[in-house]
């Protein structure tokens, strides 16, 4: 059998899924920090296997597929349970709806990105879903200081942001090309977070959504702006 160079992205994305399906084995058995490691690793690979496939030039329709379908897996099933399992569940049949609509968010999502040709890499029509993957396994480490209707209201929220129409920047260009004081305070939040996971990890996600959310208050008041000078 001759060897092809698409099967190595195509073998990370399979590292991307199989870490996703470890993590809903922990989510099941209430380890609730293992599981979210095996999150944020599944989103290492989601990260190399693109790189990966760009290197190698053997991107195509087949590993596009695939990477949304571990993705799926990854960043929307496996958070949506583990979150579910440790705070959702408290708070009846709300928490059981709002875990099963990021799950659906989620998958809209990948469905879109899959339709939508930009040529634009530096930004996401939507929260990308592994970020969203990130936030609700961080909360789920950070829920004994959360109250679980808060949970609901934030796994919720982050569902919505998913299939919203707002521009969200890719994390390559938030670490290399804003301004040096957002790039430095980016590198200092990923440290603190890769130092002590279950105190910091929940700063990450939560620093980019809120990092996206005025990015789109400015992109809107300089549009108003433009359109008023016209």
């Amino acid at each position: 059998m001759k060897f092809r160079r698409s099967w190595v992205p195509n073998l990370v994305t399979s590292g991307n899924l199989f870490c996703g399906f470890l993590a809903v084995i922990a989510a099941v058995d209430g380890q609730a920090f293992k599981a979210a490691v095996l999150i944020c690793l599944a989103a290492s690979f989601d990260t190399l296997d693109g790189r990966a496939a760009r290197m190698l030039g053997v991107s195509g329709e087949f590993g596009k597929e695939l990477d949304s379908l571990a993705d799926v897996v990854s960043f929307g099933t496996a958070p949506a349970l583990l979150i579910y399992q440790i705070s959702l569940r408290e708070v009846g049949w709300i928490g059981t709806i709002a875990a099963g609509i990021f799950v659906c968010c989620g998958a809209g999502r990948l469905a879109r990105y899959n339709l939508i040709t930009s040529s634009d890499k530096r930004f996401f029509v939507g929260m990308p879903i592994p970020m969203a993957g990130m936030t609700a396994a961080s909360l789920a480490l950070y829920t004994g200081a959360l109250n679980p209707y808060v949970a609901t209201a934030l796994i919720g929220f982050t569902g919505f942001l998913m299939i919203s129409t707002l521009r969200f920047p890719s994390v390559e260009q938030i670490a290399f090309e804003t301004f040096l004081p957002i790039r430095i305070a980016f590198i200092v939040i990923f440290v603190l977070a890769l130092a002590r996971p279950s105190q910091f990890l929940y700063v990450l996600p939560l620093s980019y959504i809120s990092y996206g959310m005025i990015a789109n208050i400015v992109w809107a008041i300089r549009g108003r702006g433009s359109r008023s000078a016209a």
